[in-house]
């Protein structure tokens, strides 16, 4: 018994090896360490007394790795609306996304007493009516420029779900040796190591599913802003640098100088009155 034990206990040590290399490989290697890992962990069902077909199916499961293309797709689009539409222009991109099934994620505006507004709203929207809503949100006001990108994660996402894969199916072994342990001692150590098993199980199916919901939905953000909302153009090239410098310490200096008039006014007709005061006291002084 106790050498079935060990024999368990060694093809586990392995089948963690394997899934560690996983982790650690790129590309197609990954997927191939995790059906290792997969493999080893049959046979040690198979050693423990389990069924061989059980075995083969589970070695099996790691080869039904969903191999769809997963693609991140995000888009950042300026809009110049008309004045005093922003608030409408929000609502009739939620509209949009809406009809499609998409999500509205937030917005913020800033709207000052005087000035033109601006703001910003974020849509989560399905992966297959991208570009029609891309398209139709473009039509709501002045098209200014967008940024847009795409980030390819299948080799990522194939490679946490053949990580997932040989993780559950080492799961399953504890499961079925915590089933047959006869002893405290026994039965404490394969908790502890079923707990560790299911802790990495849950730390990847975490980003799978972070990974699934990036995938299917790609993020649109929309910049809106009224006429005349624009930033400053900063100057590029030095000579314009310097005027812009100069031009700002002289403003410095006129607005230090007429601090410096409103203070001497009063002290200035303060002294003149003083001394028109002198000479009439002069003027009144007998000969």
């Amino acid at each position: 018994m106790k050498l079935r034990w060990m024999a368990v206990g060694l093809a586990l040590a392995a089948a963690v090896a394997g899934c560690s290399r996983a982790g650690d490989g790129a590309g197609g290697g990954s997927q191939a360490e995790p059906q290792v890992a997969q493999d080893r962990a049959a046979a040690a069902t198979k050693d423990a007394g389990a069924p061989a077909g059980k075995g083969s199916a589970a070695a099996a499961e790691v080869r039904l790795v969903d191999l769809g293309n997963r693609i991140v797709r995000t888009a950042r689009v300026d809009l110049e609306v008309g004045k005093g539409t922003l608030d409408e222009t929000i609502d009739r991109a939620t509209d949009v996304v809406t009809r499609a099934d998409g999500t509205y994620v937030g917005s913020s505006t800033s709207v000052p007493g005087e000035g033109p507004a601006t703001g910003e709203v974020t849509f989560r929207v399905p992966v297959d009516a991208f570009e029609a809503i891309l398209r139709e949100l473009k039509g709501l006001g002045t098209y200014r420029g967008e940024q847009s990108g795409t980030e390819d994660v299948t080799n990522q996402y194939v490679d946490l779900r053949g990580q997932l894969t040989a993780w559950r199916a080492q799961e399953r072994v504890y499961l079925r040796l915590l089933g047959r342990a006869r002893s405290i001692g026994d039965v404490i150590a394969v908790q502890n190591q079923l707990q560790q098993v299911q802790s990495n199980i849950e730390r990847l199916q975490g980003q799978v599913n972070h990974l699934e919901d990036q995938s299917s939905f790609s993020t649109i953000v929309l910049n809106l802003s009224e006429p005349g909302a624009g930033g400053v153009a900063q100057p590029r090239s030095r000579l314009e640098r310097a005027w812009a410098t100069a031009v700002s310490g002289l403003g410095v200096m006129a607005a230090a100088a007429l601090v410096a008039l409103v203070w001497l006014t009063p002290l200035v007709a303060l002294a003149g009155l003083v001394l028109l005061l002198l000479r009439a006291a002069k003027r009144l002084r007998p000969a």
